[in-house]
């Protein structure tokens, strides 16, 4: 089969690792090992000498910008940079019908981005197969982070449009399925429930490294409790931070690793500090991609404090590789992938709740293992890209 993957986002590549650049990336070399032909039309980029410079981390906001963004409102600004994600979606559109003309695909799959309908159009234009993949309420995700833009109302149409268009819709969680349905009047019959998912052949630790972190930080006879990912609020890091105060009175071999960066960072170093526990919660900023696995191995038990209601989190598929004993919170996403007491501890989103299930864990070795056990299994057997790339596949029978 003849499959262009296309992502019209200007700066979501497929060589970075970073979340949205692993999943495409892994799904086309999924489809491409099952002998299928994929073009991947990527507008972030393919490879590292093209990708734009607003991914950077070295990247700064030119003070001009700065300037201007102090005294513009806010809707206005994002209204702005909305029209032009407009016009990138207009030149996409047309790289997208060259690539059709030249390739002649069964299918055109769609990682659906906001305010980009270019798939949909053309596809329809030139009567293809077109799938879509659907990793968040678009609108309301850019509301959040953005603002409100004058072009929401059209963001919403074009939402519709495209999940009208499309043959099928890959959802990460049952939640976001749910969401469509009520919002956008997507049928019921066009959703197809595919979480994240990992390759467990790119992850290795070396048994060197994971000793070498335990004597830098001083981990050597701890339990060792951990979070690996960013420090946005959402996260909920300051609620385990405060659970972790609560374990640690009665429990002072224990360590909290953080392991990522982020904006709240600073803050919840205040905050271990203010509940004096700075000497047992241990910081590492950030950690090249290639290194986290090692961290991952030093923990005892991997936590996952909160997560927003539509996402599925990678790094519970992470932990699971690892074989890790998990806790993590109660929502629909973690619900597709995990049982409580089967998989995982699955538990409320109080620092309470979260004091108990570290509790049970750290005095429950049995039951610790045999969740990393059961989980670590179904991981490898349900949730590899393998697995995500088959499924899309049998959906065009």
């Amino acid at each position: 089969m003849k499959i262009i993957y296309y992502s019209p986002h200007p700066t979501h590549d497929i060589v970075s690792e970073v979340g949205y650049a692993t999943h495409q990336r892994e799904v086309i070399l999924a489809l491409q090992a099952m002998g299928h032909q994929v073009r991947p039309l990527i507008m972030g980029g393919t490879e590292l000498s093209d990708l734009n410079p607003l991914t950077s981390d070295a990247y700064e906001v030119p003070a001009h910008k700065k300037l201007m963004k102090r005294f513009i409102p806010r809707f206005l600004w994002t209204t702005m940079n909305n029209y032009k994600l407009i016009l990138h979606d207009r030149k996409a559109g047309k790289r997208l019908e060259e690539a059709i003309l030249s390739e002649r695909p069964d299918l055109i799959y769609e990682r659906s981005e906001y305010l980009q309908d270019s798939g949909a159009r053309i596809a329809s234009r030139y009567g293809l197969k077109y799938f879509i993949e659907v990793n968040a309420p678009f609108v309301e995700e850019m509301n959040a982070f953005e603002g409100y833009s004058l072009f929401h109302p059209r963001a919403h149409r074009i939402e519709a449009y495209k999940l009208r268009m499309a043959s099928k819709v890959f959802c990460v969680s049952s939640a976001l399925s749910d969401f469509l349905i009520k919002r956008y009047d997507c049928r019921k019959s066009k959703l197809v429930l595919q979480p994240n998912c990992i390759n467990p052949s790119k992850y290795h630790t070396d048994q060197g490294t994971v000793s070498g972190i335990r004597e830098r930080l001083q981990l050597k006879n701890c339990k060792v409790i951990g979070f690996v990912g960013s420090m946005f609020p959402y996260h909920g890091v300051d609620m385990l931070i405060e659970a972790f105060s609560a374990i640690v009175k009665n429990n002072p071999g224990t360590r909290l690793l953080v392991v990522g960066d982020g904006i709240v960072l600073n803050e919840l170093k205040r905050m271990a500090k203010r509940l004096l526990i700075e000497d047992t919660v241990i910081f590492t900023g950030k950690i090249p991609h290639g290194e986290v696995f090692n961290y991952i191995q030093v923990m005892d038990i991997c936590i996952m404090a909160r997560s927003n209601w539509y996402g599925s989190p990678v790094k519970l598929f992470e932990y699971g590789l690892m074989k890790k004993p998990i806790i993590a919170p109660d929502t629909a996403p973690v619900k597709d992938v995990m049982v409580h007491l089967e998989d995982a501890i699955i538990t409320g989103d109080q620092a309470a709740d979260l004091e108990a299930a570290i509790r049970c864990l750290l005095n429950d070795g049995v039951l610790s293992a045999r969740l990393a056990e059961h989980f670590h299994n179904k991981v490898l057997n349900a949730y590899t890209w393998d697995k995500a790339a088959l499924k899309i596949v049998e959906s065009c029978a």
